[in-house]
């Protein structure tokens, strides 16, 4: 059973539905190479993808690395933070490679072979449907965490009334 999505996490998972939509757009391109690719999409991905990126990041920032103390302890969580940072990082660079490289394709001027196209559209949306799968997982498990301790909060509270 599906519980609802905290208040505060559904901008998050906005961004993480577009972002999943987008992935399934560059999955269907990749499926298709070296088909014709419509120069308005490739611009509309090009110039959309990494504003998206960077306001998801920010979002997990804020929402998500803040919160890890409620499922970790501190060396846990300082593991975590760092491992997040760096794959935040590298999926910001692939993001910006795959923008390159539609806007190219786009154009009409890519250098790179369809199959190099095809392969890295493929590394970027497999990781980015990997990366929002953990995410969406680390948020499952604080809303748990939270849960619990709110009914451990409510329980002591009867407790200490009675």
């Amino acid at each position: 059973m599906n519980k609802p999505i905290p208040t505060d996490f559904m901008e998050l998972e906005r961004c993480y539905d577009q972002l999943m939509l987008w992935c399934d757009v560059l999955q269907a391109i990749a499926d298709f190479l070296p088909c014709h690719i419509d120069e308005d999409l490739c611009d509309r991905i090009s110039r959309g993808l990494l504003p998206l990126l960077q306001t998801t990041h920010e979002l997990e920032q804020r929402l998500i690395s803040s919160r890890l103390g409620l499922i970790m302890d501190a060396a846990e969580k300082a593991g975590a933070d760092e491992r997040r940072r760096a794959g935040r990082l590298v999926g910001l660079g692939a993001a910006r490679d795959v923008a390159v490289t539609l806007e190219t394709v786009g154009e009409g001027g890519c250098r790179l072979s369809w199959e190099t196209v095809g392969y890295q559209l493929r590394s970027f949306f497999c990781s980015m449907r990997s990366h929002i799968r953990s995410e969406r997982e680390i948020m499952t498990l604080m809303q748990r965490a939270t849960e619990t301790a709110a009914r451990l909060e409510e329980a002591t509270n009867r407790t200490e009334a009675a």
